[in-house]
């Protein structure tokens, strides 16, 4: 079966409706009168003046100090303030499926971290959005998960009728030290940015794909579950998804804080995406069906503009769930909040990420929930929270010369909010205008946006059909 559904008319209907912003070069902008809050840790900075050129921030500054450019663009920021761009460091694409992208910017969303799906079509839609044909963030790329051999057989036997998702381009087994090498040669001649692991097949074969991976200059991200942390830091790994597992209950705060110290030192980051359990596993079951069969958004708006495939994914999602699943997953979720706060006293890099594609976790405006969580859960203050989405992730994937903060020289990514977020970090969900890349996307365009993502064909009819046995 052809994996391309949708005839060009369609096709272009979606790029008319959702590009009408991002297709436009770059322009000079000034926001001004606004108040920055520039991510640095500098205090914030009240009746300030940004201005655009080029893409790049080109001034920043007292409104009385700054000279805003002939024929800018002139943005009214009274009573407004800008903050960075925010990171989504948690995500897969592939299940949320290309209208998705569009989702990301108009939350304020203009980089993303995406780990593990269908690489080839990744690709296409980043370079798509490096060379303006479509609304998206930056992207950066795991590649297909690593999985232990015996997961992806398990995957690969279960009838399409109970899993969608085409695993055959999405899994990778490997079940041996050898094959690890094998595996991290091969992806390392693509265009990937870090590997992501999700299970292992044993110790030996964990250690093998992080060190192949050193060698190929690639880092290795992604879960812990059944690796010590200690095995974690010895190997090699940079960055931990979701909670520790086993969570580390039968040891000492102190020894924890050991752990964690190990952690700050060798640069490893953690992402916990707690809301992918407060909002994918606690709800009720009549709560997660009701979400899932909501396709005009009478409940939650967010819903209209979920994909065909998502939907059912998030199907097949809502099947898993029972008492048992729930009850491990509240004690996990009172673990590693435990853990965080223990970690955020040992300065263990946290980062923002909501894991967009588990179930009713929606592009962009998730990682706005994630924000909460980690002021009211962990106790971060609503600037730690923010710098948890700009400055820290900016940092860690090595990107903090170009992005992350509001300062001269770096790249424009901005969003300009009606609300204080440093008094309310549920103001960041008051987005009245989005620059990516120097681009500005004010409120009429980022409604175009919308309405382009839901003129966008995989909301429509599933784009992402899994492969029957007898046709490979």
């Amino acid at each position: 079966m052809s994996r391309s559904r949708y005839g060009r008319a369609g096709a272009w209907l979606f790029i008319v409706c959702s590009l009408l912003a991002c297709s436009l070069p770059a322009q000079t902008v000034a926001i001004r009168d606004v108040t920055v809050i520039s991510g640095t840790g500098a205090p914030s900075l009240a009746h300030a003046t940004v201005v655009v050129q080029g893409g790049r921030i080109t001034a920043v500054g007292p409104t009385a100090d700054v000279a805003i450019p002939p024929g800018a663009n002139v943005i009214d920021g009274s009573g407004r303030y800008v903050i960075p761009g925010l990171f989504e460091m948690h995500a897969h694409v592939s299940k949320a499926r290309a209208s998705s992208l569009g989702m990301f910017v108009v939350n304020g969303v203009t980089t993303l971290r995406d780990m593990g799906g269908d690489h080839e079509e990744l690709q296409r839609w980043r370079e798509e959005v490096r060379r303006g044909g479509r609304l998206g963030p930056r992207m950066l790329l795991a590649g297909p998960y690593l999985e232990s051999a015996r997961n992806v057989a398990r995957m690969r036997n279960t009838p399409v009728e109970e899993m969608a998702e085409p695993v055959e381009r999405t899994r990778v087994p490997v079940g041996s030290p050898a094959r690890a090498r094998h595996v991290v040669d091969s992806l390392s001649a693509l265009e990937v940015d870090y590997l992501k692991i999700r299970t292992v097949e044993d110790e030996a074969t964990y250690r093998a794909i992080v060190a192949a991976a050193r060698e190929h200059g690639l880092d290795v991200v992604g879960h812990v579950f059944g690796i010590a942390p200690e095995t974690v830091i010895d190997a090699g790994q940079r960055g931990v998804e979701h909670v520790f597992y086993p969570p580390l209950d039968s040891l000492s705060r102190d020894q924890r804080l050991a752990i964690w110290r190990r952690l700050r030192e060798a640069g490893i980051g953690v992402v916990p995406t707690l809301v992918a359990s407060t909002l994918s596993v606690f709800p009720p079951d009549s709560v997660l069906r009701a979400v899932v069969d909501d396709s005009l958004g009478a409940g939650d708006p967010r819903r209209r503009y979920v994909s065909v495939f998502q939907r059912l994914d998030w199907r097949e999602q809502v099947t898993e769930q029972d008492a048992e699943r729930r009850a491990l997953f509240r004690r996990l979720f009172r673990s590693s909040v435990r853990n965080l706060w223990e970690m955020r006293e040992a300065g263990v890099p946290i980062m923002a990420g909501s894991d967009v594609a588990v179930l009713n976790v929606f592009p962009g405006s998730s990682l706005h929930d994630e924000l909460e969580l980690l002021v009211r859960e962990v106790g971060m203050t609503p600037m730690e929270a923010l710098e948890a989405a700009t400055r820290v992730p900016a940092t860690f994937l090595g990107l903090a010369d170009s992005v992350g903060t509001i300062e001269r020289g770096k790249v424009a990514d901005l969003v300009l909010l009606e609300g204080d977020p440093l008094a309310d970090i549920g103001n960041v969900r008051r987005i009245h205008t989005v620059v990516v890349r120097g681009r500005v996307l004010d409120p009429d365009a980022l409604e175009a946006a919308r309405e382009g993502v839901l003129a966008a064909p995989d909301l429509r009819e599933n784009d992402w059909v899994r492969e029957k046995s007898g046709d490979r």
